[in-house]
């Protein structure tokens, strides 16, 4: 019987597996729906990649370095990335949630239209050192206390995450692929723009006009050319609380 929805977990880093072939990427090009080409003579099925979302790191500069990297390889072996869901963020300080939202969030509309954050995860004081605290109670009891966990992580995850989003995603990006692979092999120019971001439900910078609501540093001189310098950039940052690194 069909399945609606498949999920399949990830292992480690993209390229974990590569030496034996089964890599993250190999297997989501393994895994994906079969579609046979209009007009194609092949005697077998292609496959659609199965669309990747990524799950990352808290902060802001670490946590779209990390993506880009993750989604590169994925990029390359031609497998769809959708976006990602941040993981264990603050919910206090410099690098509190809502701060590292912003400023992914704009980072995806301005540089990458075609993908999202789909939402971001808190840290949950509750299971911190889950494993280590139920290592020294018997087995019923640990299965008890993991089932405990598992509910009230997926109630943060449906609080935090827009699911609903990335199933949207994920079926936009497998019908993008099937009608570029049909175009490709009929002859047909395909163009490689970017989806609207419009149409994942994003805003450009150019239509924002809300004010930010954290603070930014106004330049007290307008002359071409004024910079602050790094040292000065570094102080700033450092006073309100920034690591670093």
């Amino acid at each position: 019987m069909g399945k609606k929805v498949v999920i399949i977990d990830g292992v480690g880093y993209p390229a974990v597996g590569s030496i034996t072939g089964t890599d993250n990427a190999s297997v989501a090009r393994a895994c994906g729906r079969l579609f046979y080409v209009p007009g194609s003579t092949a005697a077998t099925p292609e496959r659609v990649p199965v669309p990747v979302l990524l799950i990352g790191k808290s902060g802001v500069g670490d946590a779209i370095d990390s993506f880009n990297i993750n989604a590169t390889y994925f990029s390359y072996r031609n497998v769809p990335v959708l976006g990602a869901i941040f993981n264990k963020m603050n919910l206090e300080g410099f690098y509190s949630l809502e701060n590292c939202k912003e400023a992914i969030d704009m980072y995806f509309d301005k540089f990458q239209p075609d993908k999202r954050a789909f939402g971001y995860i808190p840290q949950i004081p509750a299971l911190t050192n889950a494993r280590e605290n139920v290592a020294s109670i018997s087995q019923e009891d640990q299965l008890k206390e993991a089932v405990k966990s598992a509910d009230l992580f997926v109630e943060k995850f449906a609080e935090h995450v827009s699911v609903d989003a990335i199933v949207d995603a994920a079926r936009k990006a497998t019908l993008r692929y099937i009608q570029s692979t049909t175009s490709t092999q009929n002859g047909e120019t395909v163009s490689g723009t970017k989806r609207p971001a419009e149409e994942i439900g994003v805003t450009t910078l150019a239509n924002n006009n809300d004010q930010s609501k954290h603070p930014r540093i106004a330049l007290k001189s307008a002359a071409p050319g004024f910079a602050l310098s790094r040292e000065q950039i570094e102080a700033m940052a450092s006073a309100s609380g920034a690591a670093g690194g």
